[in-house]
């Protein structure tokens, strides 16, 4: 099979398992930052986008001090062109989602060959990332398109750089396009400050004598590209008091994120139970040594071990390893954010993990090759089931939080966010019951209780 026809069946499939999305509305933060944002309701106003942090239109004036951090011109001018284009009708929206995911797809697989070789090995790497059920939440939210978009040009910038592997022509057109498209994935979402780490981590792993001048020259290109976005990004963002966190001590940090990380290895290769959002009473912040904290530190230090140990005897699994890692990096609280964990957070780390799958099942199937096909067809199609599966929770935010509600009875998060559509709809009573339940998911909480006391006074008027 050709490389062009398997990254065509990748990306067919990837879109076929994501077309019950085009059935889903506008969801959660959609509906400030797409519904209600006056911003993006003129192309004109898209130069304006480059002068101020993201989500600063209209619509979004109640969520400014979340946003104030966050600096994505790039994707803002989509959704312009998006508005231009569809209006408020989400299908059309939905579609160029999915589009993206395709896009994305279609690199995996030329990045998977690129580092592995062979055309089974990138089909595997496509299929798995094409169906993979984390990515639900990226494509199923139209406000994530920034990881969408971040995540295309991410691996196109790697997609350039790789391919000057061995290329001698004209190497300086393949650094400037490299560093241009860093720069835009960077301007898509800031979780693409992580490209130049993954391109360095290439180029320090790759074998000493198949290291070239033009290699550094374009990773270097692409290391300056960020630095500038960053700078730019520093001059427009005026910064957010709102973090997960709240200026917790190190070591609170730490361990919480050693938990995050086992989340994100069970999200990988397990991913059962999906959550939209991750909150405190999911994912409480804590300095003590648990077993979650035990096995997060065995894990990063299986992996750098696993990278080092790799990179002479298979390339490409050491890569894709390290890439994994470190596409991480931007999300786990280095620099303090709202988020202590989303499923979105791991698109572009993904690439790594598909790579690194790929190149396990490149291994042995050449041991028993009909089983070992065996067992991968069969993890695409559980894979691809869950995926499925997931589209309908996606469909509203009452749907969405109901099904959150179910699957996470330890969170009062989506009981509070029920209570509130009930009280805007003027059912008071569904609305106190919501709040009722959240108090007793989370005993001592104030604000459910708060929130209840509330609804019975203007109740009782």
């Amino acid at each position: 099979m050709s490389l062009r026809r398997v990254a065509g069946i990748s990306a067919l499939v990837a879109v076929a398992v994501c077309l019950p999305a085009l059935g889903g509305g506008f969801v959660i933060d959609d509906n400030y930052l797409i519904v209600g944002n006056q911003g993006i309701r003129s192309l004109g106003r898209v130069p304006d986008f480059f002068l101020q942090p993201w989500g600063g239109g209209e619509g979004a004036s109640g969520f400014v001090g979340v946003n104030a951090a966050y600096y994505r011109p790039l994707t803002s001018s989509l959704q312009a062109l998006e508005y231009a284009v569809f209006g408020l009708r989400p299908i059309g929206w939905h579609m160029v989602s999915i589009l993206l995911h395709a896009s994305a797809t279609i690199f995996v697989v030329l990045l998977a060959f690129r580092l592995l070789g062979e055309e089974r090995a990138a089909l595997f790497a496509g299929l798995l990332f094409a169906v993979h059920p984390v990515h639900t939440e990226a494509i199923a939210a139209l406000c994530y398109q920034t990881t969408l978009l971040a995540g295309v040009l991410a691996m196109a910038a790697l997609w350039v750089l790789i391919r000057s592997w061995g290329e001698r022509a004209r190497p300086w057109i393949r650094s400037v396009l490299a560093a241009v498209l860093t720069a835009a994935a960077g301007l898509a979402k800031e979780e693409a400050v992580a490209v130049p780490l993954l391109a360095l981590a290439w180029l320090g792993l790759l074998p000493a004598a198949q290291r070239r001048r033009r290699h550094i020259v374009a990773v270097g290109s692409m290391v300056l590209a960020a630095t500038l976005v960053l700078v730019c990004r520093q001059a427009i963002v005026t910064g957010s008091s709102e973090t997960y966190f709240a200026g917790a001590d190190t070591a609170v940090v730490v361990a919480t994120m050693l938990r995050v990380g086992v989340l994100y290895a069970r999200l990988l290769l397990v991913p059962l139970a999906l959550c939209p959002f991750y909150d405190w009473f999911i994912i409480t912040p804590s300095s003590s040594v648990s077993i979650d904290v035990v096995v997060g530190g065995v894990l990063v230090a299986a992996t750098v071990w696993a990278v080092l140990a790799l990179r002479r005897r298979a390339f490409g699994a050491a890569v894709g390893l390290a890439w994994l890692v470190l596409a991480l990096t931007p999300v786990m609280h280095v620099v303090p954010i709202l988020n202590v964990a989303a499923e979105r957070f791991l698109y572009l780390p993904s690439l790594g993990f598909a790579i690194a799958m790929a190149a396990l099942f490149s291994w042995v199937v050449v041991q028993r090759p009909r089983l070992v096909v065996a067992a991968a067809a069969m993890l695409l199609l559980l894979f691809a089931a869950r995926t499925l599966v997931r589209w309908p929770e996606w469909r509203d935010d009452r749907t969405l939080n109901l099904a959150t509600a179910a699957a996470f009875p330890e969170s009062p998060t989506p009981l509070l966010n029920l209570a509130q559509m009930e009280e805007a709809a003027g059912n008071r009573t569904a609305a106190l019951h919501h709040l009722e339940e959240a108090a007793k998911r989370a005993p001592g909480w104030q604000v459910p209780l708060q929130r209840a006391e509330k609804l019975r006074a203007a109740t009782a008027r």
